[in-house]
């Protein structure tokens, strides 16, 4: 029997596999072709490398501020450019005022920038009502036609939050979509995409992975209900993925507090970081990969500390907790004291008690967990404080 509600929903997939397959167009946002200038304006920006660059960087920012924007406010920002293109009309047909046509064109860039970073906080607040009402929250980013939205809407029907008819063919037209149309033109990127399968039948993870992915092209963060929700799978599909630069985003929310900040482990710290700054610098780049992981074993033992003590999920991860358990047998037998001196780590030896001892009162009294299991997850994170860092300091594998 089909219900008004099913209906709905019915509608809705329906009009979601459309939705896949269209496509907001800016107005005049096209390549400039240079081949053959076929106007004044046209030559002016085709003889400036600095102006044909920044047609480019307007016809970027205006396609993402597009698809950033529900529909009801798209025609204010094609209203503007066409604003825009006006003025561009009259201030860059005359080669010989230059200076007045770039002017132009950096205060378009700098409105369209001001105007993308807007909607996307407004985008991020759609997302951060998921937890409240996922159906409400899955219906307002129907109105979008961005990767991102669509990324929310592959997480939202792939973990059952957000019922939708036809679940697999919808998920499916949206990461094609997202895949082959909406995301930036990085080769890697794409691959990596089409490297994880089908989303649509694969785990959660891998829909979680989906979404890291988007949400990197982007300046919105990874809101903290997806960990305390998902747990062990979310930390691994926003961990240190990459391993290089690419790791700065998308951003981690902030923990209300962090136990790695306490007096503790401060001192623990303190003895380990004359070692670790060092190797940090030497990594270049590639040290952004570590600082992610940093970061997301912070987040872990500061926000869902029983998840420390769940088994790992994906097979990189597996990887990641055999090499742990090898770096932390090298810590405990530890003889390189060329690369760590032996005084500062017999006195790390030393200050790790205390840091264990107030890291599971505080998994006792915040957390609720019972003394047992306040142990063995305080533990577990200082498995992890401790293994990636001297990660740096042992041979790559």
């Amino acid at each position: 029997m089909t219900t008004a509600r099913s209906r709905f929903w019915l509608l809705t997939g329906a009009a979601l596999l459309a939705l896949a397959g269209a496509h907001v167009t800016p107005a005049a946002a096209q390549s400039l072709s240079c081949a053959k200038p076929a106007s004044p304006v046209d030559r002016t920006l085709c003889g400036s490398a600095d102006l044909k660059v920044a047609n480019e960087d307007v016809a970027t920012l205006l396609r993402d501020t597009l698809a950033n924007s529900p529909a009801a406010e798209r025609d204010t920002v094609q209203r503007a450019q066409q604003a825009f293109l006006a003025e561009r009309d009259r201030a860059c047909a005359d080669r010989s005022a230059l200076e007045s046509c770039r002017r132009l064109y950096e205060k378009r860039v700098t409105d369209l920038q001001t105007q993308n970073s807007a909607a996307q906080k407004k985008l991020a607040a759609v997302a951060a009502g998921i937890p409240k009402d996922p159906k409400a929250a899955a219906a307002a980013l129907q109105r979008y036609d961005g990767a991102a939205a669509k990324a929310w809407l592959v997480y939202l029907y792939h973990s059952g939050q957000a019922p939708v008819a036809d679940k697999e063919a919808t998920i499916r037209a949206l990461v094609t979509t997202v895949t082959d149309r909406d995301l930036p033109p990085d080769p890697e990127l794409r691959e990596e995409m089409r490297n994880l399968g089908d989303v649509a039948t694969a785990p959660l993870g891998t829909a979680l992975l989906f979404l890291r992915h988007v949400l990197s092209t982007t300046e919105m963060e990874a809101p903290c209900f997806l960990f305390t929700k998902h747990g062990q799978p979310a930390f691994e599909a926003f961990g240190a993925f990459w391993g290089n630069s690419r790791d700065s985003s998308p951003a981690l929310c902030e923990p209300l507090f962090s136990v790695f900040d306490s007096p503790e482990w401060s001192r623990v710290e303190a003895r380990i970081a004359p070692a670790i700054d060092p190797a940090l610098e030497e990594r270049g780049s590639i040290r952004q990969g570590y600082e992610r992981q940093f970061e997301v074993d912070n987040l872990q033992a500061s926000l869902v500390p029983s998840t420390l003590l769940e088994a790992p999920h994906s097979p990189e991860a597996r990887k990641i907790a055999d090499k742990r358990k090898a770096i932390i047998a090298a810590f405990r037998s530890w003889t390189d004291f060329d690369a760590w001196p032996e005084a500062e780590y017999k006195a790390t030896i030393a200050a790790l008690p205390a840091a264990l001892a107030a890291t599971a009162r505080v998994y006792r009294d915040k957390f609720g967990l019972n003394p047992q299991t306040a142990d063995q997850a305080a533990r577990a994170a200082a498995d992890r404080f401790i293994a990636t860092r001297l990660a740096l300091l042992l041979p790559d594998d």
